[in-house]
């Protein structure tokens, strides 16, 4: 008889099975990130509180995200920035989370060449995935997860509410992997990296979330963004009814093409081995 499930409490196994069960122990090692920057600074009473996406913990105490979640040339890391990372560990939305005030060099790691970052938490042991540095290839199915589309609120009471906090999860297929450089938005362009790119679109709020192995939960990436290329554009009639309330005769219709992409995560490898962080 088989043993009944319990939820992960240390690295997560890499038994082949079925995509439900694997996303079920993801659920344990992915985080939404949250900043509390004191408004005005030098205080602890009031904050600007903004939700920047998502990450997931490669060890107990180590926690991955993109550079650009946490430090992007338009919102850019404070120092006295607090940090909380939240999860929702079932679907009636049963909060934790962790806080940090990390100082740059020794909780926050950047690396905008790769654009990584790493954090590392000396007070919390947490559930945390299994690695992996081999190479993939197009077609191999993959899974990515994270917290896509939260947002704070304020309530009829000025209370802050965080709304949306949902896990999410998607499956695709690998569609190419592509050796090159990536700019996100008003960012300094990476190293030429191995990238992975899937032809479903990750949402805003992924960023930082991992990509793995849909069958054994591996972790293979981490979520970048995704590209927009304009393959055609053409003048199309506008529909009378929008022409009687003063539209234009014709409007540009334009298809785009859109790929997700993910940094493989030897990318980073030797930055997470320095921190101990081991397959």
């Amino acid at each position: 008889m088989a043993k009944p499930w319990q939820p992960p409490t240390a690295r997560l196994n890499t038994k082949a099975r079925p995509f439900v069960e694997v996303v079920r122990d993801m659920r344990y090692c992915v985080w939404s990130i949250n900043r509390f920057r004191p408004d005005p600074p030098g205080q602890d009473k009031r904050f600007i509180a903004s939700n920047l996406g998502s990450g997931f913990f490669v060890a107990p105490r180590i926690f991955l995200t993109c550079h650009h979640v946490v430090n992007s040339a338009n919102n850019p890391h404070v120092t006295g920035d607090r940090y909380q990372l939240v999860q929702s560990l079932s679907d009636n939305t049963t909060i934790s989370s962790l806080q940090l005030i990390p100082v740059v060099g020794t909780d926050i790691h950047f690396f905008p060449d790769r654009d990584a970052a790493i954090l590392h938490l000396s007070d919390a042991e947490r559930p945390c995935v299994s690695l992996s540095y081999s190479d993939i290839s197009a077609g191999a199915e993959i899974g990515v997860a994270g917290y896509p589309l939260p947002r704070f609120l304020v309530d009829a009471n000025g209370n802050l509410q965080l709304a949306n906090l949902i896990y999410r999860v998607a499956k695709g297929v690998v569609t190419s992997t592509v050796r090159q450089s990536l700019s996100p938005a008003s960012e300094t362009e990476t190293m030429e990296l191995k990238t992975i790119e899937v032809n479903f679109l990750f949402v805003p709020g992924n960023s930082g979330g991992p990509i793995f192995d849909a069958e054994t939960g591996r972790v293979l990436a981490y979520v970048h963004g995704f590209m927009d290329s304009q393959i055609v554009q053409r003048y199309s009639n506008t529909n009378q009814e929008y022409i009687a309330a003063g539209a234009p005769a014709k409007h540009i219709q334009a298809l785009h093409a859109v790929y997700s992409l993910g940094i493989k995560l030897d990318a980073i490898r030797t930055e997470l081995e320095g921190f101990g962080v081991t397959l």
